[in-house]
């Protein structure tokens, strides 16, 4: 019995990864085919469509046509829906076995993702984690395109995914450990806006630094960008400026020998909440509940304690 589509699931797979790389060959090696495999059958999908899909140029890879622009989203949004069938299927297995992708804001995946990929190994032999470090943008489209089961990140930046909170995190100052203001207890935003505050350079890590000040009543010092955490570290040991941070690494020894001390803040801040998102309507694989598993032993408690177990259906929306 025929179901009188006359392509495949493969082809559109193959089409949607050849149309964002650009490029056949670089296509295939991602897909782990032949060049000629994805061509033929993205050549074969267009003729059961009608349409073509991409033009050819010749070393300069692929590009969409005006058609291909407008089926590729259809076309992930079939995947998409094809993977989600699949994971529903693994969550009633609710076996922890085989590939799943994990998403880590790339702020924590320094002081988190190490310690879940060991404890992943030692307890589920069979799941084989691939981790994506990205900034909380680029997590949003990897979880909207199904290319990420779960994303571990803040709350205040999880936008319109679902939500399930693993700790409460205060917000603290990282500062050189000579700095002065650093020997005395918990330190007052107003007494470190005097100097540049230097942070994650991204306009979601700029956005939540603006609220923590507003919320504080206390001017925004002058910025200073870095493109990530260990930057961070290094620039404020070295006496440039200081960094507020929810996460608390263990090492205060920057990666060229400098040294910095972590301090309470003073002011009434809100916590950040850690978890994981996943997008809305997606059941929990058992891949995903295993790593949900090895997670909550990873992620450390705030001064509350932890936010709540993690539970398979993330049924909690997100703030």
């Amino acid at each position: 019995m025929s179901d009188g589509l006359g392509f495949s699931l493969a082809q559109l797979r193959y089409f949607v990864v050849s149309a964002e790389v650009g490029n056949i060959s670089e296509a295939a090696e991602r897909l782990c085919a032949s060049q000629s495999t994805v061509s033929s059958a993205v050549m074969r999908l267009e003729r059961q469509l009608g349409v073509q899909l991409l033009l050819r140029h010749h070393a300069r890879g692929v590009t969409l046509t005006p058609s291909g622009r407008h089926l590729l989203r259809e076309a992930r949004d079939l995947l998409g829906r094809a993977r989600n069938l699949k994971a529903r299927g693994d969550a009633l297995a609710g076996g922890a076995v085989g590939r799943l992708d994990v998403g880590f804001l790339a702020s924590l995946a320094p002081f988190l993702l190490p310690g879940a990929h060991r404890l992943a190994r030692q307890r589920y032999a069979d799941l084989r984690l691939t981790f994506h470090e990205e900034p909380a943008d680029r997590l949003a489209a990897l979880l909207g395109e199904g290319r990420c089961e779960l994303a571990v990140t803040y709350d205040f930046l999880a936008g319109d995914a679902r939500f399930h909170a693993l700790a409460e995190m205060p917000v603290h100052a990282v500062l050189a450990e000579d700095d002065p203001l650093g020997g005395s207890g918990p330190v007052e935003l107003a007494a470190l806006a005097a100097r540049p505050l230097i942070t994650p350079n991204t306009p979601d890590d700029i956005r939540h630094a603006e609220k923590l000040f507003a919320d504080a009543g206390v001017p925004l010092p002058r910025v200073i960008g870095a493109t990530s955490v260990e930057t961070v570290r290094g620039l404020v040991a070295a006496g440039s400026g200081f960094a507020l941070m929810h996460q608390r690494g263990r090492a205060t020894t920057t990666l060229d020998g400098g040294r910095v001390r972590t301090v309470g803040i003073a002011d009434d801040l809100p916590p950040a909440s850690l978890g994981v998102a996943m997008m809305p309507g997606l059941a929990m694989s058992g891949r995903g509940m295993a790593f949900l598993d090895v997670l909550g032993s990873v992620v450390p408690a705030g001064p509350s304690g932890p936010a709540g177990p993690p539970h398979p259906a993330l049924g909690r929306a997100s703030p």
